[in-house]
């Protein structure tokens, strides 16, 4: 009898180990495949850095103009000159957020344009679109530093705001993102190629916030963008100038009746942070 007890307490012992060992084992699988690896900015180049007025702008022809087209290009001057302006104030504000060149790579972006297919020639004032990645900052960056030359695949944003308040600028103003194909401001919109649907992608500004970890689905909604993230949007929106009515969001600007970004955005909070930057 006593051999007995010793042979079910040493099959017991045997049994919690391997419970505890095979737990143990899941937890850390868990943790492999749910955690995401630092946000690598090897190569990226700080906005006030003199070295970001060197770095030359090496750009591809524009694959959606046909040169048989009436399209006239434009050098995006105002739009420089606007960068410019909020490059200048961030040089002097102590607390502004950080702020670094992490280029795009340039199959995902184009020149913009001073005339339509048409010819007619366009006057719209800038707009600025907001979004959210729905994924991780460093997921979108690795797409938009992919070479995609197909129209189809190309996409990008002007500036992408991380989950602890950095901003990245990927695209420079003077140029188009490919930001929100298919859509329209009001009655405003551009339509450069005969084969693609007219879009405000001409005259916008794309900026985008990094959707948070339980929010990387295509449900309706997630728990929100951090404080961090709404401060540094505020006041990269507030150096821009832009008045606040032409500030929208991609679902408002969408045609297709697809995009929802940015989820569970709190225009409530972007304004509380917008009159509370005094600071520079």
């Amino acid at each position: 009898m006593g051999r007995l007890s010793d042979g079910l307490r040493f099959t017991l012992s045997f049994a919690i180990a391997a419970v505890v060992i095979l737990s143990l084992w899941g937890v850390m699988l868990g943790s492999m495949s749910t955690s995401e690896p630092p946000l690598d900015l090897t190569g990226a180049i700080a906005i006030d850095d003199p070295q970001f007025e060197r770095e030359p702008t090496t750009l591809t022809p524009d694959p959606l103009a046909p040169a048989t087209l009436p399209l006239q290009r434009s050098n995006g001057a105002a739009y420089e000159q606007l960068f410019a302006q909020v490059r200048q104030q961030h040089q002097r504000c102590p607390s502004a957020p950080p702020w670094y060149s992490v280029p795009a790579h340039p199959t995902n972006f184009g020149d913009r344009f001073r005339t339509d297919i048409h010819g007619q020639v366009l006057k719209q004032e800038p707009i600025i679109v907001l979004h959210e990645t729905v994924a991780s900052a460093q997921s979108a960056l690795n797409f938009f530093q992919t070479p995609h030359p197909r129209d189809e695949d190309q996409a990008s944003y002007h500036e992408l705001i991380t989950l602890n308040g950095w901003i990245l600028h990927l695209v420079p103003w003077s140029k188009r993102a490919y930001g929100a194909g298919n859509s329209m401001f009001g009655s405003e919109s551009v339509q450069t190629n005969p084969r693609l649907a007219p879009s405000v992608n001409n005259f916008a500004l794309h900026f985008s916030l990094e959707t948070p970890p339980g929010g990387r689905h295509n449900g309706r909604q997630h728990q929100g963008y951090t404080e961090a993230q709404y401060r540094a949007l505020a006041w990269l929106i507030a150096q821009t100038g832009i008045p606040a009515e032409r500030v929208t969001t991609h679902a408002a600007v969408d045609r297709s009746g697809e995009r929802m970004d940015p989820r569970s955005f709190s225009v409530a909070t972007l304004n509380r942070y917008r009159l509370a930057d005094d600071s520079c």
